[in-house]
């Protein structure tokens, strides 16, 4: 049955949201981790939170200094943050409500109760003490929601918006992550935190268990960068999320309309590697890749979007 085009927006939409929530404290939590873990001596900036989700110049707007209370709470919950954790699973749950009944009803159940909690608890995100425990939750239910997706949900038009919009959304966070964390690293191997500082690069993306499994080797810079860009087999790494967006993009109608964005995406995602000479050549590879992903969003909307039926 076809799938109005109103409805694959809000599919689309809900999906991008909740990686985004997950994406988002994910990263809080693993820099969060990575300063406990580092002596006092170092010195430290929250600032690259920042960076890493886009939104430093929006905080500078609306707050006067750049804190860990201040950041933490603009990213978790401050509600003039539309991309925040708290608005953006309200976000999944409104494109998510629109649209419900093309998913399954549990998914829907999922996606409220999460909302209900984090609107409920959202101080509970900001402090540090119980910052991990509401990150767990956030991170358990959109795991939840993916389960219930993967096992209950029909294969067809519907599934697919959705994954493609999971999959969007987690290629331009992982392409965000190397872009500033990594690049801040790159060139730094004198550095005795340095493995510490990598594993956390990994961990914001709970990459470490399977870069261990991959490489079978110590944690290095150039294994890190070529693990989350290259490796197919692990599924936030950029090259398996644009392999997702093609296999659902060739099961549905006008899907070889994208074989040129596609071929764009993939060619600029296997030029960007982990032998940049610094952090700069990184970062402008990731931008580049960060560009290609964003073309392949709008040439999504322009497809199947337009004007709704």
């Amino acid at each position: 049955m076809a799938l109005l085009s109103r409805v694959a927006e809000q599919l689309y939409w809900a999906a991008r949201y909740m990686e985004r929530a997950e994406d988002t404290v994910r990263i809080v939590r693993a820099y969060t981790d990575v300063l406990v873990d580092l002596p006092m001596s170092v010195t430290t900036s929250w600032e690259p939170l920042l960076a890493v989700t886009g939104t430093r110049e929006k905080h500078d707007a609306l707050h006067e200094h750049g804190d860990e209370t201040s950041i933490v709470t603009f990213l978790i919950a401050d509600e003039q943050n539309e991309n925040c954790v708290v608005n953006a699973v309200a976000m999944a749950r409104e494109n998510l409500r629109s649209s419900r009944e093309v998913v399954p009803r549990e998914a829907w159940k999922v996606v409220n109760d999460l909302y209900l909690y984090v609107a409920a608890h959202r101080s509970d995100g900001v402090s540090r003490r119980s910052r991990s425990r509401f990150a767990d939750r956030v991170i358990a239910d959109a795991q939840r929601l993916d389960g219930v997706l993967s096992a209950t949900m029909s294969r067809d038009h519907a599934y697919e918006f959705l994954r493609i919009g999971q999959s969007i959304e987690r290629a331009d966070m992982t392409t965000r992550v190397l872009g500033v964390r990594a690049a801040a690293l790159v060139g730094g191997d004198g550095d005795p935190f340095a493995e510490v500082q990598w594993m956390g690069v990994l961990r914001s993306l709970s990459a470490l268990q399977m870069y261990q499994r991959a490489t079978r080797s110590p944690i290095g810079g150039t294994a890190v960068i070529d693990f989350l860009l290259h490796d197919r087999a692990f599924p936030r790494s950029v090259m398996s999320c644009l392999q997702t967006v093609r296999d659902c993009l060739s099961r549905l109608p006008r899907g070889d309309q994208m074989s040129g964005v596609l071929a764009e995406v993939f060619a600029t995602a296997a030029q960007a590697s982990g032998d940049a000479l610094d952090g700069a050549e990184l970062d402008a590879e990731t931008d580049l890749l960060q560009s290609a992903i964003g073309k392949l969003h709008n040439a999504i909307i322009a497809t199947y979007v337009g004007n709704h039926e």
